[in-house]
């Protein structure tokens, strides 16, 4: 059970404290609130966070108790992963992409100059670009999604090294991520920008509670 439960109270703590900033910063101007997609600005917050939650504790359930206990696969078979590979995208994808709506319903709440906002926005896309491309050629969908976790035989492969992974060990947290502050800038919208920021660290702790402790469960102490 430790080792299913590794640094997942850190993840905890970072879970509730950064959900402390969205929530106050939720709270602070409730004026300035509306709609989008159908839900109110603390509906689409409260969503977001929620599922922010269920995606990183879940994956590191699920994760941990194939790598370590080999669980899934021993109750589900090859399904178990081929489900999860399912699940995680929509999961990821539904809780990222309700930083839109979120800027949405609450725009015009901070000034961002058109020079700042195409500074931002295109000064990063370049790297964006690549790192989407060498995410997509050379690191893969299956891989991204935990593959090591499930197929055993990925002890044996060395951490991938080709295009933006040469220079960025990280680049899906470091550089892809950054499209989360887009909607914040474009619609002028300071909780846009806060929960695109909670978020962002959040994947972060992500990384260094769960997969950087996994990474070198599998590939060994100098991953």
């Amino acid at each position: 059970m430790s080792k299913i439960l590794e640094r997942q109270g850190y993840q905890l703590l970072a879970y509730i404290l950064l959900g402390g900033i969205l929530a106050l910063a939720t709270l602070k101007a409730p004026e300035t609130h509306g709609r989008a997609w159908g839900l109110t600005t603390a509906e689409l917050v409260a969503l977001s966070w929620a599922l922010a939650g269920l995606f990183q504790f879940g994956a590191a359930l699920v994760w941990r108790l194939e790598l370590h206990h080999r669980s899934i696969s021993a109750r589900f078979g090859r399904w178990g992963f081929f489900v999860f590979r399912i699940v995680f995208p929509l999961i990821v994808g539904t809780r990222m992409l309700l930083v839109i709506p979120i800027a949405q319903s609450t725009p015009h709440t901070i000034p961002v100059h058109p020079v700042v906002f195409w500074l931002l926005v295109l000064g990063p896309m370049p790297l964006i670009l690549w790192a989407l491309h060498s995410v997509t050629f050379y690191f893969g969908f299956t891989r991204a999604t935990g593959a090591d976790h499930f197929d055993p035989s990925y002890r044996k492969r060395p951490l991938e090294t080709r295009g933006i992974f040469k220079h960025v060990r990280h680049p899906m947290y470091a550089v892809i991520l950054l499209l989360l502050y887009h909607p914040g800038l474009y619609y002028e919208s300071l909780l846009g920008l806060v929960a695109a920021a909670c978020h962002h660290a959040f994947v972060w702790c992500h990384y260094y509670c769960t997969e950087k402790p996994d990474i070198r469960e599998i590939y060994g102490a100098g991953a």
